[in-house]
């Protein structure tokens, strides 16, 4: 048999091994998305007949992964707070009572005359230390009258007495650990307030850092732009640089809103402006638009209003996330930056549903390790009317440029069920929605109404878990294992190109004879 030329032959063999690599990475890439499932839906909060809670977020320990915390504020039959901690990943909870100090004023909100704590945010340290964030409101309405702080070193199952941060008029407050140590929290500072409006002097975002694990708080420090006097919803987040970030709505000139009167949804644009301190909150820049084309497509409390959303990836990365209605319906958005919020993406639309005439909004944005985006909000895509809603995961594996979408409702819920400040503002969902992402997984949880009808009026805290495919990891893989098929494949062929060369010497040299075999011709 004649044998194979070894040039031909090498070549036949690096197009199998290029053929394989391109499988291999075309695999990788194919199931980084793969394998996605939703977990069965489970409430966090207690039952109650005619309870209306709203506003959750939800936190995972890093040192105990089953270890979840969920906060959320009750708006019916009394104001109130509450926290729930799950030790299975989920699939049970069991609810905290948050603290207040003894001399702490009953609260006119409560059924029972208690104190009234109310509009909780929570965050692990990397220690998994658990830090709880609440206000205790005052009289019958809900006015802060002061601030606090309270941790927990067990999960969620006990709460340590709180530190007061601050005294009245603290609105919208929120907070943000550091991974080396320092709390950073922010607020809405107020000085005088009407009828579920801030009159002049008009508040301004502030923020105080701990540094002893939230016993004492360092004196307030200004975020907002004096010059921007209507805005609200600070989001404070620490990037992976630890550089703090605050990021809140400039309403400009939208006094409707600001002053609870009456008409339709603002016309004018708002813009979401991001501030920030490189030196742990001592100073903040004067801010820069993020956004500058937010078109509002509902009315909303001041108090209350649905707070944009900020997540840092790693190095310089960041996302902000919101919903508005530059393209007729209420859609949600995504810009992110790779260099620490100087300059932004535009806008990638969320949502995959077509411009239908349906509600997407609450929109809640968290990274992965792995750099996975996952988007949380609240969807009507599924009924034309607007009467239901579902809970949607979006999911991104290349950076918040496309999205993948997600039912994470088992059931979709009606629209129409919970409280309303009025004819112009329709039914209260609440501020936001709790999301935490992790490589493979993220953990949601919603308001959700399908136990309440429009006479109940009851709201839950429904949770979900969803099984994803990795973001990078997929692809990263696959090179991975491509480069290595390479790295063999050289190393085989070397080899074996040598081993041929010395067998192709061989037989140009004839057999070989021992000398005392040779017969020597005469």
């Amino acid at each position: 048999m004649r044998p194979i030329p070894r040039r031909q032959s090498v070549l036949g063999a690096v197009a199998a091994v290029t053929g394989l690599v391109i499988v291999v990475v075309a695999v990788g890439v194919l199931t980084s998305g793969e394998s996605t499932r939703v977990n069965e839906n489970v409430l966090v909060n207690r039952e109650g007949p005619i309870d209306v809670r709203n506003s959750p977020t939800v936190v995972r320990n890093p040192t105990r992964g089953d270890n979840l915390v969920a906060t959320y504020r009750m708006d019916r039959p009394g104001f109130s707070a509450f926290l729930s901690y799950s030790d299975n990943g989920g699939r049970t909870w069991e609810q905290t009572v948050l603290p207040l100090a003894p001399d702490v004023p009953r609260c006119a909100a409560s059924p029972q005359g208690d104190p009234c704590p109310f509009g909780p945010d929570v965050a692990f340290a990397p220690d998994g230390t658990l830090y709880v964030l609440y206000v205790a409101l005052r009289g019958s309405g809900n006015d802060p009258g002061s601030l606090w702080l309270s941790t927990s070193t067990d999960g969620g199952r006990t709460l340590g007495l709180p530190a007061q941060v601050a005294g009245e008029h603290a609105f919208q407050a929120r907070l943000a650990v550091d991974e080396k140590g320092p709390v950073h929290i922010t607020w809405l500072q107020a000085f005088d307030t009407g009828n579920l409006s801030f009159t002049e002097p008009y508040p301004y975002v502030v923020a105080v850092r701990s540094d002893d694990k939230g016993r004492t708080f360092s004196p307030q420090v200004r975020v907002s732009d004096p010059a921007r006097p209507r805005i609200g919803g600070p989001s404070p987040v620490v990037d992976a640089k630890g550089r703090l970030h605050v990021l809140y709505t400039d309403y400009k000139e939208n006094r409707r809103d600001f002053s609870a009167l009456p008409g339709p949804p603002a016309e004018l644009p708002f813009a979401l402006v991001l501030a920030t301190s490189t030196d742990g909150g001592k100073t903040f820049t004067r801010g820069n638009e993020v956004e500058s084309g937010l078109v509002a497509h509902r009315r909303f409390l001041i108090y209350l209003p649905e707070f944009p959303q900020i997540a840092a990836g790693d190095g310089d990365t960041l996302y902000v996330t919101w919903a508005d209605g530059r393209n007729g319906d209420e859609d949600v958005f995504l810009r992110g930056s790779r260099d620490g919020g100087q300059s932004w993406s535009e806008p990638v639309k969320v949502n995959d549903n077509p411009a239908d005439g349906t509600a997407q909004f609450l929109p809640k944005v968290d990274v992965a390790p792995d750099g996975r985006v996952d988007v949380l909000f609240l969807d009507g895509r599924n009924d034309r009317s607007g009467k239901l809603l579902d809970a949607y995961l979006a999911t991104s594996g290349d950076g918040g440029k496309s999205f993948e979408n997600v039912r994470m409702s088992a059931q979709s819920f009606d629209a129409t069920v919970g409280p309303t400040f009025g004819d112009d503002y329709g039914t209260d969902f609440g501020t936001r929605l709790g999301l935490t992402s992790v490589d493979g997984r993220a953990y949601a949880v919603w308001t959700d109404t399908h136990l309440g009808t429009p006479a109940t009026g009851r709201q839950d805290v429904a949770f979900a878990s969803v099984d994803l495919g990795s973001g990078r990891s997929g692809v990263v893989t696959g090179l991975v294992v491509a480069l290595l098929l390479v790295i063999g494949a050289v190393t085989l062929f070397t080899l074996r190109s040598r081993n041929g060369d010395a067998a192709v010497a061989q037989s140009s040299a004839g057999p070989q004879v021992p000398d005392e075999q040779r017969v020597t011709g005469r």
